[in-house]
């Protein structure tokens, strides 16, 4: 019988190695490269670029998808879109050691798409890279994968056939929010292997919207972090109830409560929006618009949007406690922090203030694309995508950040700012990866800033760089 049981998984082996031969399967196997700390502090996790151990990693430009074959986006074919590595400085200068540690396209229809590093290991997604049998790419199904930050150990997690779906990786778990089921599940990452069929464990169903709290630093040293928090709402389950409950849950589901229901007003029964959050010192906050509900009617009245700082991980709310920044929803906003108050953006920009201040007004000015508030600045992108800024103080105009022109990509992840740099993919003729210096910024000089690439170029667009710089060098 033992004969027979050996034998017949030797036959099972031996089928998939055919079947793999005949069909050709995708490989994760990889050489390990040298260097990374997986001990040391993460920063910047989830966008563009992440710090970890002295190297910089990041999304070396934009592919899109990759559609013509599937082996376009195999394990090893990949450059453009990879994740690759450089050395990292401490005055945040970068080193010319470009690596490729992911060799597989980071790419989604999700406003989550990026990269994260828990310890030792690079989370991202990608488009399927399977055919049908008429040998169209399925890039509708994202692949949820994870990569050792030697290049090693490549394990798909999960596959999901919504490439827009809302997700958060943590250094615990993987928290998927399934929309058309209104379902949130976590599915464990300390799990050695996974079933990329399963979504994991439900969290809640019911669920009618999910905000991700943004978990951009990741200190080992540090147990249940607040900004792995999920928070969602559930609508009520009485007919012509149109209030909602606010939750709020670990990654794992495992501490779950209700921040905001029926009971938290004694004036009445509101459905809670939330806009934004913001982590201070381990302190969240949430920014939310409040409507409420009169008797049967389906026609709400927006009371406002208010502010409210937690003081710990118990999350206790206390109404009497939370800041009304205005009698309007102000729809999309930007928080500084909860100290200094929010942006709002968009159209005749203004700061709310959580200190009673009144709102400070800055006229016409618009900032729809937002990018961040820094030295009592505004960096934000105009239509054309180009980066400008105007100082709070508004002893100065709206300026362009250089005259060169550059563009920022907007229809993949946004642009980042990190440690000083504004990192960005270009929208340009080969879409790769640049940054530009804050300080170079000078808004009494007027004196330009550098546009530097941050980029591995493919052999394929080299020469097309090489071929466009001759011309340009015959034409003069």
């Amino acid at each position: 019988m033992r004969k027979r049981v050996i034998l017949t998984i030797v036959a099972v082996a031996l089928l998939a190695v055919l079947l793999c031969t005949a069909f050709a399967c995708e490989s994760y196997k990889a050489d390990p490269i040298e260097g990374g700390n997986k001990d040391a502090v993460v920063r910047s996790n989830g966008g563009l670029v992440v710090e970890q151990g002295g190297y910089l990693y990041f999304i070396n430009g934009y592919s899109g998808y990759l559609t013509e074959k599937g082996k376009q986006n195999w394990f090893g074919n990949v450059t453009k879109g990879a994740v690759v590595r450089v050395k990292y400085n401490a005055d945040g200068t970068i080193g010319d050691d470009y690596t490729v540690v992911v060799p597989k396209s980071v790419m989604a229809d999700s406003e989550n798409v990026g990269i994260s590093i828990f310890g030792e290991w690079i989370y991202y997604v990608s488009p399927s890279a399977e055919e049908d049998r008429s040998g169209a790419v399925q890039t509708d199904t994202l692949q949820f994968l994870r990569t050792k930050i030697d290049g090693t150990g490549t394990q798909l997690i999960l596959e999901w056939s919504d490439k827009s779906v809302k997700y958060k990786y943590t250094a615990d778990a993987l928290v998927i929010y399934d929309s058309a089921e209104t379902k949130l599940y976590s599915k464990d990452l300390t799990a050695k292997k996974f079933d990329e069929d399963e979504p994991g464990d439900l969290i809640d169903e019911d669920v009618a919207s999910v905000y991700f709290i943004k978990n951009e630093t990741y200190d080992p040293k540090v147990t249940a972090p607040v900004a792995d928090y999920v928070i969602y709402t559930k609508n009520s389950d009485k007919d012509y109830e149109y209030s909602n409950t606010l939750y709020i849950t670990d990654a794992r589901g495992e501490n779950k409560k209700a921040v905001i229901g029926e009971d938290t007003y004694a004036s009445g029964k509101y459905n809670v929006k939330v806009l934004s959050t913001s982590v201070t010192d381990e302190k969240l906050a949430i920014y939310y618009t409040k409507t409420s509900y009169i008797g049967t009617s389906s026609s709400g009245t927006v009371e406002g949007t208010y502010a409210y700082e937690f003081q710990d991980k118990t999350f206790a709310f206390k109404a009497q406690n939370e800041k009304c920044l205005s009698t309007e929803d102000l729809s999309s906003i930007y928080p500084i922090s909860y100290a200094a108050g929010v942006v709002k953006t968009g159209s005749g920009a203004r700061i709310y203030y959580t200190d009673g201040r009144a709102a400070k007004s800055f006229g016409e000015l618009s900032l729809d694309t937002l990018l961040c508030v820094e030295n009592d600045t505004f960096y934000f992108l105009n239509s054309d995508s180009v980066l400008m800024y105007y100082p709070m103080n508004e002893e100065s105009n709206v300026h362009y950040a250089y005259t060169t022109g550059e563009k920022f990509m907007t229809s993949f992840t946004g642009a980042e700012y990190f440690d000083g740099y504004f990192y960005f993919i270009l929208d340009d003729d080969y879409d790769y990866m640049a940054r530009i210096k804050l300080s170079e910024v000078d808004i009494y000089s007027g004196k330009d800033a550098t546009v530097t690439p941050v980029r591995k170029v493919t052999a394929e667009d080299q020469a097309k760089m090489d071929e466009k710089e001759e011309k340009s060098d015959s034409d003069k």
